[in-house]
């Protein structure tokens, strides 16, 4: 598809979703999936860094052109991931609220443990 003078720059945030596969079950076809739409990934510089990051939150900037059918589709001319901000800080969150169960329950723990060993 050629991105003429009526495609537009816009950034968009949504998942990096697998498409189509070749033959040896590679990627063959990528789409940014928002909440309200989908945009079809042309084949560019990044179109093989985005395949390593399907299943991922990212937020792109590129060219957008729509077809006669409605499909979207997007030159992707940067990218940065989401997810790993978001995983990063819900994993602390959940660290230390373990670590802070663990040194509460130290004793319950192990004793537990203790039963369920002497169950078996």
């Amino acid at each position: 598809m050629d991105f003429d003078d009526d495609a537009s720059e816009i950034t968009i945030s949504g998942v990096v979703m697998a498409t189509e596969w070749n033959d040896d079950d590679d990627i063959d076809g990528l789409e940014i999936s928002t909440d309200d739409d989908s945009y079809y990934v042309e084949k560019n510089a990044m179109w093989d860094e985005l395949v390593d990051l399907w299943d991922t939150h990212v937020e792109v900037t590129g060219l957008v052109a729509e077809e006669k059918d409605g499909t979207k589709r997007v030159l992707i001319t940067s990218y940065e991931t989401l997810e790993d901000v978001n995983d990063n800080d819900d994993e602390a969150e959940y660290d230390d609220i373990y670590e802070e169960w663990r040194s509460e329950n130290d004793g319950e723990e192990v004793a537990i443990n203790k039963r369920i060993i002497e169950a078996q």
